[in-house]
């Protein structure tokens, strides 16, 4: 007997033995058991869900002599000759090939006959979304009031692009991702009939490279069973399946928490070395960081995403050893770095400048550091023969918000909260200051950052802050936090009030000055020069 791929030695035969889409099984058992089978029906979901092969089934069950709740029998003429794709009256058409209007006319003249043998004549029509517009409208009528003795089932991963008048003519299913928790399950259960010697991590690789897809992890399977005979191990996995290993990204990763660049561009410069494209492992990187993020706010097993214990060991150790906005910071710059890549042919210098970006990290300057080295620099007069202030010495009565003395103040106050606790810091670091007195500090956040007010306004993070106050002021404050209505309305606000005071271009130099060499600008033409002129 010629070799059958299991993918289709193990296609399901019956509902029971779909898995992953309970809900859609049993909402077709019943319509056929009850009698109240549709019209037309159109299955939707990505790639090896189940959507061809529930179609088949339901053309069985509607066929077979003797259905039962489990589905067809399998057993009666008609359900063997659907399994084996011989039936005349079971018809499965490929919509990308038979996309025309000529071929749907042909149809509509079809069901008019009687099925030759069986109860109802079925159309399967696969990645129906692939018929053109004059197809899909020769259909329409034929949908809408088709013979008693035909059945209409479509199938397509792209619902998007089906017209909403055939999409209305049909019930609906949306079929979802199949969890790799049931892909493992299924592969090693088929390893077993196999009499194949599947390790579970190999199977997890597997099950987790399928994304969600049956069909891909059973052809994937395949591939190893040829590639490694009778015993197929993680490491053969990684190897033919050309996937990054996970270690790998681990250590690029800590290269990264350590703020190595040197050792950060090595190990990419290794794995590009042994074959991995840039572009697959900026998303494997995207990847590993998602897995951070979660691991980070709601624990590993969150998604039922699984992970070996050497994996789920790697996550924990460098997730204590980032703040979550750290994670969200690599997150955001892999993405942008992705997105560059799709318009460059040298995708691994646009990968090493993110990875060099992610690794000095610390003197990247956010905006709230933006603005107030604006700010002190520009909008507030220079103290007048006054010493700056010892962050260990008592607070003066009162400190402008802008003023030099203010701002070292809420310096020592950061640097302080950073050696005690880096969570606070990390949230606290977007806030404004918006005063600061022997006997209050007030904190303003901008509505972006309602998450960071409403973290550290209770419970042990605002006990850090204000112990951190009382430390640099030597005075009972007290801390209060606010909502800012515009992100620079604090430093806006000082600015219009010194331009007021003061308009000279004398004043306004320094400000070009200080805002060139915060974001590494040059004069391109001095309108004041000319002016002068």
């Amino acid at each position: 007997m010629a070799y059958q791929v299991l993918a289709r030695k193990y296609r399901p035969q019956t509902f029971d033995d779909v898995i992953g889409q309970e809900t859609i099984t049993r909402t077709l058992k019943n319509s056929v058991m009850r009698g109240r089978v549709a019209n037309a029906y159109i299955f939707c979901g990505s790639r090896g869900v189940g959507k061809t092969t529930v179609a088949r089934l339901v053309a069985k069950m509607v066929n077979c002599e003797k259905p039962s709740p489990a589905g067809p029998c399998n057993k009666c003429t008609s359900c063997e000759e659907i399994t084996r794709g011989g039936s005349i009256d079971v018809l499965e058409i490929d919509g990308a090939s038979n996309n025309g209007v000529d071929e749907v006319r042909t149809l509509r003249e079809n069901v008019k006959f009687l099925p030759s043998r069986d109860k109802f004549k079925v159309y399967i029509i696969d990645e129906v979304h692939m018929l053109s517009t004059g197809a899909f409208n020769a259909l329409l009528k034929t949908l809408e009031e088709p013979p008693a003795h035909v059945r209409f089932l479509f199938a397509t991963t792209e619902p998007n692009k089906v017209l909403a008048t055939i999409i209305s003519r049909c019930q609906k299913f949306d079929f979802r991702k199949i969890p790799s928790a049931m892909i493992l399950d299924r592969l090693l259960s088929i390893a077993g009939k196999e009499k194949i010697d599947l390790e579970k991590d190999a199977a997890l690789l597997i099950a987790r490279a399928a994304d969600g897809s049956l069909r891909d992890a059973l052809v994937m399977m395949d591939q190893m069973m040829s590639f490694s005979g009778n015993k197929i191990t993680a490491g053969e996995v990684v190897e033919l399946m050309g996937i990054v290993p996970s270690d790998r990204i681990s250590g690029l990763s800590l290269a990264i928490v350590e703020k190595d660049p040197a050792r950060a561009i090595g190990a990419l410069d290794e794995m590009i070395t042994a074959g991995k494209d840039p572009v697959f492992v900026a998303n494997s990187l995207i990847g590993h960081y998602r897995d951070l993020m979660v691991f980070k706010t709601v624990g590993a097993t969150s998604d039922g995403k699984m992970f070996t214990k050497e994996e789920s060991e790697q996550l924990k150790q460098l997730a204590e050893k980032l703040s979550l906005e750290e994670i969200l910071y690599a997150l955001q710059n892999l993405l942008r770095s992705l997105e560059l890549m799709k318009s460059t042919t040298f995708t691994r210098g646009a990968l090493e400048v993110t990875l060099i970006r992610l690794t000095r990290r610390d003197s990247i300057l956010s905006l709230p550091e933006v603005l107030v080295g604006l700010g002190n620099e520009t909008v507030l007069p220079e103290p007048e023969d006054a010493e700056t202030p010892s962050p260990h010495a008592p607070a003066e009565k009162s400190f402008d918000q802008g003023s030099d003395a203010a701002a070292f103040h809420w310096k020592a106050m950061l640097n302080h909260i950073k050696e005690k606790k880096m969570s606070v810091f990390t949230f606290l670091n977007v806030a404004r200051l918006v005063e600061f007195t022997e006997n209050k500090v007030v904190i303003g956040f901008t509505k972006d950052h309602l998450f960071n007010k409403e973290v550290l306004e209770t419970g042990m993070n605002r006990s850090v802050i204000e112990e951190a106050v009382r430390k640099i002021t030597a005075a009972p404050s007290v801390v209060e936090f606010i909502t800012l209505e515009f992100p620079g309305e604090v430093v806006a606000k000082k600015a219009a009030t010194a331009a007021k005071k003061d308009m000279s271009k004398k004043k306004i130099k320094p400000v070009i000055e200080k805002a060139m060499d915060v974001f590494g600008g040059h004069i391109v033409r001095d309108f004041t020069t000319e002016e002068q002129k």
